[in-house]
């Protein structure tokens, strides 16, 4: 079990963490990608919901808030976040509709949420699938889950430490998990796939020269942010229409049936 000298160095640096976040979310170039990406699936995934359809959105791990904003452009949004601290960044950013909740109990009645979005969250979780069946409990029957994780255990760096990760994972972990929750896979793929290499290599430099403690989202340069949020964001449309074989993340478009539900 961790001191209690590790557990607040471990806390202080969560703390620095989202402050980073806070400064960087919006133009970074990770989450510039990541962002775009997530709502080029949404807009797919809606164009196929029924137009009946009340959108009430939830974004689990809302974190500073920077994604609540984009979401709203497709619904009336919701965040939650474990961490207080997230949600007063997420306030600063004049996101009020925000609540202190763990992924793995919700608080809302079942099938209530049109769109449900996880983006690097489950990640953190000590049983994912719970957390996947909370997802499934509060969508409405027809309604949408997208998940964002990171992939491949052996690009495990200082950003997962830093961050409480539990794991990364392969396509057919997360399918599998996806699946076992009762969601049916729609889409689902590799992302990020350009940066495989260069971040596999780069957090083994930053192990090996002791920076292992310095957050990922700091080590930044504007021209070359600019030239990887082009690069990430460009995936966006091709992920529309293909499944790429490796990438640093997976995301996922899962849908909860309706079946039991048409009259």
């Amino acid at each position: 079990m961790p001191s209690e000298a590790t557990g607040g160095a471990r806390d202080q640096m969560r703390a620095a963490n989202y402050r980073v976040m806070f400064d960087v979310e919006d133009d970074h170039w990770w989450f510039v990608g990541r962002r775009a990406i997530v709502l080029a699936q949404i807009e797919d995934a809606l164009a196929k919901a029924e137009p009946r359809l009340q959108r009430q959105i939830l974004d689990i791990g809302c974190g500073t808030g920077a994604t609540l904003a984009h979401l709203q452009r497709f619904g009336s949004v919701q965040g939650i976040d474990v961490s207080p601290l997230a949600l007063r960044y997420c306030r600063e950013r004049d996101q009020h509709r925000v609540l202190c909740a763990t992924a793995t109990d919700l608080p809302f009645s079942g099938d209530a949420i049109a769109l449900v979005t996880a983006l690097d969250v489950i990640e953190h979780l000590d049983d994912d699938l719970r957390g996947v069946r909370e997802i499934e409990r509060v969508l409405r029957p027809g309604g949408t889950a997208i998940i964002f994780v990171p992939a491949f255990q052996s690009l495990w760096g200082p950003n997962d430490d830093q961050s409480g990760h539990k794991r990364r994972y392969r396509l057919p972990e997360l399918q599998r998990v996806v699946e076992e929750a009762d969601l049916d896979v729609e889409r689902i793929s590799y992302a990020n796939m350009a940066m495989f290499v260069p971040i596999w290599l780069g957090r083994r430099v930053l192990t090996a020269l002791g920076q292992a403690g310095q957050p990922e989202n700091e080590i930044n340069h504007p021209v070359i942010n600019h030239l990887l949020a082009r690069l990430f964001t460009a995936e966006a449309r091709l992920l529309r229409r293909h499944r790429f074989p490796f990438g640093v993340s997976i995301v996922c478009m899962a849908r909860k049936r309706n079946h039991r539900w048409l009259k």
